[in-house]
C-alpha cells in the first residue's frame, strides 16, 4: 500500500477493531450481577454471546468499506492438512501440558451449563477471535511489516495467549501462541478466515469433548 494516510486509517480501523473487543471485555467485569452469572456457569456464554453479537456485524460492515480481510473459499486439500497439523499440534501438547482448572470451574455439575458453555466456546468464540486476532490485529501489522509475515504472526499470537488471563500455568500460553501460530498460518495460506475459524472451533470443541461426554453419559 503506497498511500501513507490509507494506511493510517486501515491501521486506525483495525486497532479500533481491537479495542472495541477489549472494551466489552471490561464490560462484562462490571455488570452488577457478575457473581452470581460465575455461580451459574453464564459469564462465559454472556461474554461469548455479547462479543459475537458486537463483533460479526462490525466485521462485516468495515469489510464492505474497507475490504481488509477476504474471506476466501475453503479448500478441502487445505482443510485436510491443517487438520492433520491442528491434530499433531494438540498431540504434542499432551507431553508438556500442566492441568487447567478453568474451565472445569466454569462447568458445574449440570448438564444443561456444560451445553451452554459448549456451544459458546465452539460456535460463537471461534468466530469473533478470529476476526480480532487473524484478522484485524494479524492485518494491521502486516499493513506495515507485509514482508515480515513470521514476526507479524508471532506478536499477534502473543497477543492472543497474553489476553487469555484466565489460565496459570506458563505451558499453556505455550500452547495458546503455538495454536495461533498455526491459524495465522492457516490465515495466510488460505487468504481468508474460513479455514482459521473451522480450526478453532474443532480445537475447541476437542477441548470440551471430555466434559461433553460426561454429561451424555451421567
Amino acid at each position: 500500500m503506497n498511500n501513507p494516510d490509507e494506511r493510517i486509517t486501515r491501521t486506525l480501523l483495525c486497532a479500533g477493531v481491537c479495542l472495541v473487543w477489549y472494551t466489552l471485555t471490561l464490560v462484562v467485569s462490571v455488570l452488577p450481577d457478575l457473581t452470581a452469572l460465575r455461580q451459574n456457569g453464564m459469564l462465559v456464554p454472556v461474554l461469548c454471546g455479547l462479543e459475537f453479537a458486537v463483533l460479526v456485524p462490525l466485521y462485516f460492515w468495515t469489510s464492505r468499506r474497507y475490504p481488509l480481510i477476504p474471506q476466501s473459499k475453503l479448500n478441502l486439500r487445505q482443510l485436510l492438512i491443517f487438520i492433520a497439523l491442528l491434530l499433531m499440534l494438540i498431540l504434542s501438547q499432551s507431553f508438556y501440558l500442566s492441568h487447567e482448572s478453568w474451565t472445569g470451574s466454569q462447568l458445574g455439575d449440570g448438564n444443561r451449563r456444560v451445553v451452554i458453555f459448549a456451544l459458546a466456546v465452539v460456535l460463537l468464540a471461534p468466530v469473533f477471535e478470529e476476526m480480532v486476532f487473524r484478522g484485524f490485529l494479524l492485518q494491521g501489522l502486516l499493513l506495515w511489516a507485509p514482508q515480515q509475515r513470521l514476526v507479524c504472526a508471532l506478536i499477534a499470537s502473543l497477543i492472543f495467549a497474553a489476553c487469555h488471563m484466565q489460565y496459570t500455568h506458563p505451558q499453556t500460553l505455550i500452547a495458546l501462541t503455538a495454536l495461533s501460530l498455526l491459524l495465522c498460518y492457516a490465515r495466510l495460506v488460505s487468504n481468508g478466515l474460513k479455514l482459521p475459524i473451522l480450526l478453532h472451533m474443532l480445537n475447541n470443541l476437542i477441548g470440551v469433548s471430555p466434559w461433553l461426554w460426561i454429561a451424555a453419559t451421567r
